[in-house]
C-alpha cells in the first residue's frame, strides 16, 4: 500500500524508480544510436570515373587513306584484329581534310606502342597510319608526314653489303630507324634492307646509283617496299590510285611498277 500511496501522490520510492528508470534511458541511448547510425551512412559517389581521370591514358590518332565505303566500326574491328591487342580499345572519328582519322586510346601502352611503330597497316591493301598523341593536345593537329617500312635495296654487288651502305641508304630515303643484320637474300639475288620513315607525300623511288668516288664505276641498286598498300602508278604517291590522280592528262603515263612491291622478310621485325 505505501508504494501505491506514494506513486499515487505523486511521489517516487526509491526502488520503484530503480525499475522505471532504465527502459527509458534504454530508449534514449537507441534513438542516439539511429541518428549516429544515419550520420555514418552511405554516400554514392562516382569512383570509377575518378579511378579512370588518375589512369595514364595512352592515345594515337589513326588515318585510312582510302576512298572505300567501309563503316567505321568494321575498320577499327578489323584493325584491332591486325594488332592483336592485348587490353581494351577505343575509337572514335573525327574531322578530316584528307580520308578519315580517328582518336584512338589504348588500355595497354605495349597495344600502342606495336600500332605506332609497326605498319605499314593496311584494308584492303589502303593505308592505315597511326600516330601516338599526347593527352591535351588537339587531335586534328597531328601531323602525318611520314610511314614506316621496310625496303630492300637489290642488285648489289657482294663486296658492298655492308651494314655502313645499309644505313646510308636508308637515309637517302628519309630517315633510318634500323637496319637488318641478317638481309643478304640469295646468291644470285642479294640485297640490304633497311626500317625506315618514308615521306608520305613524296614519290616512292625505284633506284638509286652508286658511283665509285675513284674510278667512277656506276651501280644501279633497285629499291623495292615490303607491305606496301596501294599506291599511283602515275605519280608513285602512296594514298590513292589511278583513277584518284590529279596529275594533268597529259602527264598520266604509267611510270611505276607493281613489282616495286616485295613479300616481307621477318628478320628483326618489330611485329614479330
Amino acid at each position: 500500500m505505501a508504494s501505491t500511496e506514494a506513486i499515487s501522490s505523486g511521489g517516487v520510492d526509491a526502488g520503484v524508480a530503480n525499475q522505471i528508470a532504465p527502459p527509458c534511458m534504454r530508449k534514449d541511448k537507441a534513438v542516439m544510436g539511429d541518428m549516429a547510425a544515419e550520420k555514418e551512412g552511405t554516400l554514392v559517389i562516382n569512383m570509377t570515373s575518378a579511378r579512370e581521370a588518375t589512369r595514364p591514358r595512352f592515345l594515337a590518332v589513326g588515318l585510312f587513306l582510302s576512298t572505300l565505303l567501309v563503316s567505321s566500326d568494321v575498320l577499327m574491328e578489323r584493325m584491332k584484329k591486325v594488332w592483336r591487342v592485348r587490353g581494351h580499345t577505343e575509337a572514335s572519328q573525327i574531322e578530316a581534310d584528307e580520308g578519315r582519322k580517328f582518336i584512338i586510346e589504348f588500355s595497354e601502352e605495349g597495344d600502342r606502342r606495336h600500332a605506332v611503330r609497326g605498319g605499314p597497316w593496311q584494308y584492303k591493301m589502303d593505308a592505315f597510319l597511326v600516330v601516338a598523341m599526347e593527352p591535351g593536345v588537339d587531335p586534328t593537329s597531328v601531323p602525318f608526314n611520314y610511314v614506316p617500312m621496310w625496303v630492300q635495296f637489290r642488285n648489289i654487288p657482294f663486296y658492298l653489303l655492308t651494314k655502313t651502305l645499309a644505313w646510308e641508304l636508308g637515309w637517302q630515303m628519309g630517315t633510318t630507324i634500323m637496319i637488318d643484320n641478317n638481309s643478304r637474300g640469295n646468291i644470285t639475288d642479294e640485297f640490304l634492307r633497311a626500317r625506315v620513315q618514308l615521306p608520305l607525300y613524296a614519290a616512292l623511288r625505284k633506284h638509286f646509283i652508286l658511283e665509285d668516288e675513284i674510278t667512277g664505276e656506276k651501280v644501279k641498286v633497285q629499291i623495292c617496299y615490303e607491305r606496301l598498300p596501294n599506291f599511283c602508278l602515275f605519280c608513285g604517291y602512296i594514298g590513292h590510285m589511278e583513277a584518284r590522280c590529279d596529275l594533268p592528262a597529259a602527264d598520266r603515263k604509267i611510270k611505276f611498277s607493281m613489282d616495286m612491291r616485295v613479300q616481307a622478310v621477318h628478320f628483326d621485325d618489330p611485329r614479330a
